[in-house]
C-alpha cells in the first residue's frame, strides 16, 4: 500500500475510535425515526470494523481533512482528470484521421465578363480562358509541376526526327451532353484553329501542322519541323464536330455555345448563368462532370461572380459572398480586411514591357532614340516604387528558368546622360520650356522659316524643363504611352513618363479601361508606346511574340517587329532536335532582341491569389497562366470528416 494511503487509512482509524468512544450527547428532543436508527447501527458497525479502505470510506474524508489539504485533493483530483483526458485524446488521435469529405461549393470573383468561353478564342481574355480551363479539355493538360500529362489521350508516340506525333484517344470518352468524343472531332479542331475565317490567335502556333485520323481512336500530326515542346499545344480544349460543325466559320464568335450553352468533355460542365436587366452575365455555375475521367472533385458545385473592378470584388470577398479572388493587385491588398483570407504570391512566367511602335512614329525607327528612352529609364525605380519590390528586374525576352536564358546578359542601364548624349547623336535639339511655350502659343523667335506647332494656346504645360526638337526648326519629340487601367501599371507608366519628360520627351499618359485594352488598343495597335505585360505560358518559345508573321492580330507581337535574322532563329529554334542548339538559338536571339531595343524589358511580377482560408488543399507556388491556379482543384475541399485508421 502506498504511504498515502496508509496515512489516510491511519488517520480515519483514530478517527472513528474517538467518535466511538466519546461521551454521548444528550438525548434529542424527538426520537429518531427507525430509518435514523438503522443508519446509526451501521455507522457503528463500520467504525468498529478493522477492514481496508472502500469508496464508502473516502466519502467522509472531507471530515478529517484541513482546508490545505483539501485543496491539495482537488487539485490532485483535477490533474489526473486532466492526464485521463489528454491518454484519451492520444488513443484517438493514434486512431482517428480527419479526412476531407465530398461536399460544398465554392465562388470566385472575377473582374470582367465571360464573352468566348471556347478553347480556341478564349486567349485574349482571362475570364474566358479561366471558364473554358475547366469545361474543356484537350488531348494533354499540366500537371502541378506544370508538365504536360495525357488527358484525353491514352498513350502517344513521337517519331525519331521529332516530326510524326501519333496519338490515342481513352476508350468510351463522352462530352457533356452525352455524345460520344472521337478523332474525329479533334481533327475538326485543329482544322478549325488553323482556319484563318475562324478567327482563333492559335492559327500562327500551328502553322505547318497536319492532323489526321488515322484510326477509330488514333490521330496522327505532322510537322513540318521537329517542335520540342509540341505537346503544349495538344493541351489546347477539343470542340464537338457534332455541335461546332453545323456552325460556318464565318459566325464561329456569333452563337450559344460560346456563353449560354457550351459543350465540353472537361471535368466541369455548364450548369447555369445569371444575367442583370441589361443583358450582362454576373454569375457561371459548373458542376463535374464525371465522365470526364478525372479524378472525383470533393466540391461539388463551383460558381464565379463577375464584377466591373477591384474594389467591387474585394468588397464582395471581404463580405464572404464570395470565397476568392482571382488576382489580387498589388495597390489593393490594404482593402482586403478579412482575415480569413490567405495570400499565395505564384511566380508567373511573364514580364511587363514597353512595346515602341516604329511604324506608327517615324522617330521611334531610329535605334538611337530607343535606345535613349531605354537608358532613361529607372526600372530599379519603378520595381520598388509602383511593384514594392514585388517581383524581378526582366533582362530579356527570355526569362530565368526557360531555355536560352543568360544571365550575363543585361538590359540597357539607366544613364540619363547618357540618353541625351543619343539623342544629340541623332539630330534632336534641346529646347528650354520657356522657346517651347513659345511655340505652342505661335510666337516662336526661331526664323520664319521654322514651323509653329499646331497646339492650342489653353493647353496645359507638363513641369517639365527641357524638351527636344528635330533640329532646329522641327517637330517636337513626343509620346503617348497606353497602359491598362490598374494601379500597377498606371503608377509604373507615370514613372516612365517621369524618366522621358526628364530628359526632355514630352509624354501623354493613356490609361484604358481593363474592358477595352484588347478590342480597342491590341487588335488594331492603336498605341505609339505600350506598358503591357506578355505571359510567356508553358512553352517558353518567344516565336507567338516575335516572329513577323505574329504582327497583325491575332498574333502578339506587340512590338510591330519585323527582323529577318530573328525570324530564322525563331523558325532554326522550332525545328532543331538538339536541346543545344535550341538553347544556343534563343540566346543569340536574346541578344539581338536587346541590342536592337524593338521593347525595354521593365519586370517580372508575382500573381496573388487570395482565398478563404475555409478552402483547403491549395498547394501551388507557380503557374504558367491564370487558369493554372486550377491545376489540382480536385484536391480542394472545404468540408472534413473522420476515419479509423
Amino acid at each position: 500500500m502506498s504511504p498515502i494511503l496508509s496515512s489516510l487509512r491511519w488517520r480515519l482509524k483514530v478517527a472513528f475510535r474517538r467518535l466511538k468512544n466519546r461521551p454521548q450527547p444528550p438525548a434529542p428532543a424527538i426520537a429518531p425515526t427507525a430509518g435514523e436508527e438503522r443508519f446509526d447501527r451501521r455507522l457503528v458497525k463500520e467504525l468498529t470494523r478493522d477492514r481496508r479502505l472502500t469508496v464508502r470510506h473516502f466519502r467522509h474524508i472531507g471530515k478529517i481533512l484541513s482546508p490545505k489539504e483539501r485543496r491539495t485533493v482537488r487539485l490532485l483530483s483535477a490533474l489526473a482528470v486532466a492526464c485521463a483526458a489528454f491518454l484519451a485524446f492520444r488513443a484517438v488521435q493514434r486512431h482517428i484521421s480527419i479526412v476531407p469529405v465530398a461536399g460544398g461549393t465554392y465562388a470566385e470573383a472575377l473582374v470582367g465578363a465571360p464573352q468566348f468561353i471556347n478553347p480556341l478564342l478564349s486567349q485574349p481574355n482571362d475570364v474566358d480562358l479561366d471558364l473554358a480551363s475547366l469545361v474543356f479539355s484537350g488531348l494533354f493538360r499540366y500537371d502541378e509541376h506544370l508538365n504536360p500529362v495525357p488527358d484525353l489521350a491514352e498513350r502517344y508516340t513521337v517519331s525519331s526526327d521529332g516530326t510524326v506525333y501519333v496519338v490515342t484517344l481513352k476508350p468510351n470518352l463522352r462530352w457533356h451532353d452525352g455524345e460520344p468524343l472521337t478523332a474525329d472531332d479533334v481533327v475538326f479542331t485543329y482544322a478549325s484553329a488553323q482556319d484563318p475565317v475562324f478567327g482563333s490567335p492559335l492559327r500562327f502556333s500551328l502553322g505547318g501542322v497536319q492532323a489526321e485520323k488515322t484510326g477509330d481512336r488514333e490521330i496522327t500530326f505532322r510537322l513540318a519541323a521537329a517542335h520540342e515542346r509540341f505537346l503544349d499545344l495538344l493541351t489546347t480544349g477539343v470542340l464537338p464536330e457534332h455541335l461546332w460543325g453545323e456552325i460556318q466559320p464565318i459566325h464561329s464568335t456569333l452563337n450559344e455555345y460560346n456563353l449560354g450553352n457550351p459543350i465540353g468533355s472537361g471535368p466541369w460542365r455548364f450548369k447555369s448563368l445569371t444575367r442583370d436587366s441589361r443583358g450582362n452575365v454576373r454569375s457561371y455555375t459548373l458542376v463535374p462532370f464525371p465522365q470526364s475521367g478525372a479524378p472525383t472533385p470533393y466540391l461539388q458545385e463551383i460558381t464565379f461572380k463577375f464584377y466591373p473592378d477591384y474594389p467591387a470584388a474585394i468588397a464582395a470577398l471581404n463580405e464572404r459572398v464570395v470565397d476568392g479572388i482571382a488576382y489580387l493587385p498589388q495597390e489593393y491588398e490594404k482593402e482586403l480586411t478579412d482575415p480569413q483570407v490567405k495570400r499565395y504570391a505564384l511566380e508567373l512566367p511573364q514580364y511587363t514591357a514597353v512595346f515602341f511602335n516604329q511604324p506608327a512614329v517615324p522617330a521611334l525607327q531610329d535605334r538611337r532614340v530607343r535606345q535613349a528612352l531605354a537608358a532613361a529609364i529607372d526600372r530599379e525605380g519603378i520595381l520598388t516604387d509602383a511593384l514594392k519590390l514585388r517581383g524581378e528586374l526582366a533582362e530579356s525576352p527570355i526569362l530565368p528558368d526557360a531555355p536560352g536564358f543568360d544571365p550575363t546578359l543585361q538590359a540597357t542601364a539607366y544613364d540619363p546622360a547618357a540618353a541625351g548624349q543619343l539623342l544629340d547623336s541623332a539630330g534632336w535639339t534641346q529646347i528650354d520650356a520657356a522657346t517651347y511655350a513659345q511655340l505652342i502659343r505661335g510666337t516662336s523667335t526661331a526664323t520664319s522659316s521654322a514651323p509653329v506647332l499646331t497646339a492650342t494656346t489653353t493647353e496645359q504645360l507638363p513641369d517639365q524643363n527641357q524638351y527636344y526638337r528635330r533640329n532646329t526648326a522641327g517637330a517636337i519629340l513626343e509620346l503617348t504611352l497606353t497602359t491598362v487601367e490598374r494601379q500597377e501599371n498606371a503608377a509604373a507608366a507615370q514613372l516612365v513618363a517621369k524618366n522621358w519628360r526628364a530628359i526632355g520627351v514630352k509624354v501623354d499618359v493613356n490609361l484604358v479601361p481593363q474592358s477595352k485594352i484588347t478590342r480597342e488598343i491590341i487588335k488594331p495597335r492603336a498605341y505609339q508606346a505600350f506598358l503591357y505585360g506578355e505571359a510567356m505560358g508553358a512553352d517558353p518559345d518567344p516565336y507567338p511574340f516575335w516572329h513577323s508573321t505574329q504582327i497583325a492580330d491575332p498574333g502578339l507581337n506587340l512590338a510591330i517587329y519585323a527582323n529577318r535574322q530573328v525570324d530564322k532563329l525563331l523558325d532554326d529554334a522550332r525545328a532543331a532536335t538538339d536541346p543545344d542548339v535550341r538553347v544556343e538559338k534563343y540566346r543569340e536571339f536574346a541578344r539581338l532582341i536587346n541590342a536592337e531595343i524593338p521593347a525595354v524589358f521593365l519586370y517580372t511580377p508575382v500573381h496573388v491569389y487570395a482565398v478563404n482560408a475555409k478552402v483547403k488543399g491549395f498547394t501551388l507556388n507557380k503557374i504558367n497562366l491564370p487558369p493554372d491556379r486550377f491545376t489540382q482543384l480536385d484536391r480542394w475541399y472545404v468540408k472534413t470528416g473522420f476515419r479509423w485508421r
